[in-house]
Formats: C-alpha cells, sequence, structure tokens
C-alpha cells in the first residue's frame, strides 16, 4: 500500500503575491478564528489525482513534461475578489482576470491535462462556514487588489496516500520554454489545415 501516492498539479504565484495572500489569511484568522487553508500557500489548483500508483503514475509526468515545456510563461492579472456560489460553505478567493490570451492559456494546459474547464483563482479562504463568512466576505467584497505576475513552470506536488505524513512535498517542476508568437502561428496553420480538410470533405458530401 505504500506505493500508492497522491499528486496535486498548480502553479505557484511568486513571493510578493504569496505575501499578500499570507497577509489577507492572517487577517482573516483573526476575525473568524482558524479554518482549514489558512496555512496553505498562495496557488492556482490545475489537477488533484488521489491514490495512483507510483510506478505507474509518474512515467506520465514525463509524457506530460514534453507537452507543457512547449507552452510559453503568462502574465496572470489580479483582478479583486469573489466566491463561488454558496452550498453549505463558501470559498473566498482572489480573481484572475479573463482575457483572450489567458483563457487560451488555460484552454491548452487543461487539455494536456485532460481536466475539465474550471475558474482560475487563488483561494483565500476555502470552505468556510456559511455563517463565518457573512462576517468575512464584507471584508474582502469592495477591496481592490490589482496586480499582475508571471507563471514560468507547473509544480506537480506528491504526499503519501496512506502514511501518517499528510504533507505535500515538491515532486517535479515544469518550465514553460515555448515562444508565444511561434505557438500562436502553429495554432493558426493547425486552424487552416483543418478548415481545408472541412472543406474538402464539404464537397464530396456534396457530390451525392
Amino acid at each position: 500500500m505504500s506505493d500508492y501516492k497522491d499528486y496535486m498539479i498548480l502553479l505557484s504565484p511568486p513571493e510578493n503575491i504569496n505575501a499578500q495572500v499570507k497577509k489577507f489569511k492572517q487577517a482573516s484568522v483573526r476575525l473568524i478564528g482558524e479554518f482549514e487553508s489558512m496555512h496553505s500557500k498562495a496557488h492556482l489548483t490545475l489537477k488533484n489525482l488521489h491514490r495512483q500508483k507510483a510506478h505507474w503514475a509518474e512515467p506520465l509526468f514525463d509524457q506530460l513534461e514534453k507537452e507543457l515545456s512547449l507552452i510559453e510563461p503568462m502574465t496572470l492579472q489580479i483582478n479583486g475578489f469573489a466566491t463561488f456560489l454558496p452550498t453549505d460553505f463558501t470559498t473566498i478567493y482572489a480573481v484572475i482576470k479573463s482575457t483572450p490570451e489567458m483563457e487560451d492559456w488555460f484552454k491548452r494546459i487543461r487539455k494536456s491535462l485532460n481536466e475539465n474547464k474550471a475558474v482560475p483563482h487563488i483561494t483565500i479562504a476555502r470552505q468556510i462556514p456559511n455563517v463565518l463568512a457573512k462576517k468575512l466576505w464584507p471584508k474582502f467584497k469592495d477591496r481592490q487588489w490589482d496586480d499582475d505576475f508571471e507563471i514560468d513552470r507547473l509544480t506537480i506536488l506528491q504526499r503519501e496516500t496512506f502514511g501518517g505524513d499528510k504533507h505535500w512535498k515538491p515532486f517535479k517542476e515544469i518550465r514553460f520554454r515555448g515562444i508565444a508568437d511561434y505557438n500562436y502561428l502553429m495554432r493558426v496553420k493547425k486552424t487552416k489545415e483543418s478548415k481545408a480538410i472541412k472543406d474538402i470533405d464539404d464537397q464530396q458530401i456534396s457530390l451525392f
């Protein structure tokens, strides 16, 4: 059973962003008390893999590196705060501003990870009871936080699934080494090729 591992695939903002998120978390603790995510570093989660056999999963990360290393670094923009639709709990997070370039960049990463679309965000307080959220959310609702930062790598963390130590440890980093202009031209080329194939198919269908 010791061969089973959990993996978390994420993006890590630079230290100045992490330091600001830490301040927001500490201020939240002073207002509502301790909560589960109060010690976590600033990050954008891309995928969680639970209970994986390491000797099966880890070779797949080598293939993933070949794909993701072709993606270019990206500058992301923070634009205030928001919450997910509350259920019995509320999550407060820093918003990553949506732009066509950002949406395309995340789309390519999610495709390599075989992951569905999700809202990129940096969690401040995760899954806190709504009664506490009613006290905390007004402190963030109208607060301005506009900042930007570059992401030039993807991080994979690892921990034992059944071990006593539940702390995440660094396992692998994948640097984004691609060039934005080159990647854009390649996508345009593929789009044109796909359209040409479709046009041929349409013409063939019209003959019958």
